[in-house]
């Protein structure tokens, strides 16, 4: 019998709960051990897994040769220095979102991978999911026609951080799915964040982004929202399609709606009198085999780390994510601006700071 990489999880919080169970559960990966600094979280993740070892710092972990591939949930503000570590150490390597904090960082974690041939991925875990894979056949095979614009909420009362912002938070998700779907990145963004709860730290976060192709995105990040909401709305010229996460049988619908162009519209005197038609047809919901995003993550991550499978969530997705954030903070601090994404400054303020450059404690 085979066994999966021997895979260790850094950070036993809120996130890393669910990538320990998976990282058990999956048959490219074996879970060989957790490190947290807290012992209480140490113990509670022995006894959710008899048998693990358990950690308390990083370099324990990468002294023990059982562990060939790591897996980072630990705050964003560490990505950068644990995940160098990780990699300067010869291990395979999965972080959390977003991949660092700056474009500088985001890249020279990509360098320092690529130098030593070993796998660098990031946790955009909607990118495992079928609804989204399904929405992405629809869009490659013309079903909705051309996609014109789309657009996303994410929105949520709670939970509320002191460490990072909504945009940060909230917005890899959106960016990662729309680029995936796209097949393209951003060419330039425009946003405005507000921050009413902790000076400094933006609560809620608007932005536009305008793809090289001229198809345009809107997103809306919120943790101050009455109801949790996670739409994604995909309009093309033919049909268009909506994507629901919070509805556990009908994620995905297509919408057979839109402007009729036939010729036949009917005569008139001056374009005052023209009016275009609409047309309202059917609404298809498929049958979607469901499986858990997470799970599936956590295999490709393994297979690649063992036979260098390509992934959709690699250190250079990861990187290309981290652009637009950072286009979308800095167009945020100069109320609006827009931002070439290519001309992003590769160090800005943490993601904690708002629109008007202040920093929070």
């Amino acid at each position: 019998m085979t066994t999966g990489i021997g895979t260790a999880v850094i950070g036993y919080g809120y996130w890393g709960v669910n990538l320990t169970r998976n990282v058990g559960a999956a048959s490219s990966t074996e879970l060989i051990g957790v490190c947290d600094p807290d012992e209480s979280r140490r113990e509670l993740a022995i006894s959710k897994h008899p048998g693990i070892k358990t950690w308390s710092t990083l370099d324990e972990v990468l002294n023990d040769e059982s562990v060939k591939a790591v897996v980072l949930a630990t705050p964003a503000s560490t990505h950068f220095s644990l995940g160098m570590q990780v990699l300067e150490a010869d291990r395979h390597l999965m972080v959390e979102k977003p991949l660092a904090e700056t474009v500088e960082h985001a890249e020279m974690l990509n360098n320092e991978a690529d130098a030593r041939s070993l796998v660098l991925m990031v946790g955009h875990t909607f990118l495992y999911s079928a609804p989204v894979h399904h929405l992405k056949g629809w869009i490659d095979s013309g079903e909705l026609g051309n996609v014109t614009y789309l657009y996303s909420q994410r929105l949520s009362l709670g939970r509320i951080r002191r460490d990072t912002n909504a945009l940060w938070n909230f917005a890899p998700h959106d960016i990662s799915i729309m680029n995936y779907l796209l097949g393209e990145t951003p060419a330039q963004v425009t946003a405005k964040g507000f921050s009413f709860i902790q000076q400094g730290i933006d609560d809620v976060c608007f932005a536009s982004l305008t793809y090289p192709s001229g198809i345009g995105a809107n997103l809306h990040v919120s943790w101050i929202d009455p109801r949790k909401t996670r739409l994604m709305t995909v309009v093309g010229d033919e049909k268009m399609a909506i994507f629901n996460d919070v509805s556990a049988d009908q994620p995905l619908w297509m919408v057979d709606s839109g402007v009729a162009r036939s010729e036949g519209l009917g005569e008139y005197e001056s374009l005052g009198d023209f009016q275009w038609r609409t047309r309202a047809g059917d609404i298809l919901v498929p049958r979607i085999q469901m499986s858990e995003p997470l799970l599936s993550e956590i295999d490709a991550f393994g297979q690649a780390a063992t036979h260098g499978t390509a992934v959709p969530t690699d250190g250079r997705h990861g990187l290309e994510v981290v652009k637009v954030l950072t286009a979308i903070q800095e167009s945020a601090q100069q109320n609006g601006r827009p931002v070439d994404i290519e001309e992003t400054q590769l160090k800005l303020d943490a993601p904690g700071t708002t629109s008007t450059g202040q920093i929070a404690a």
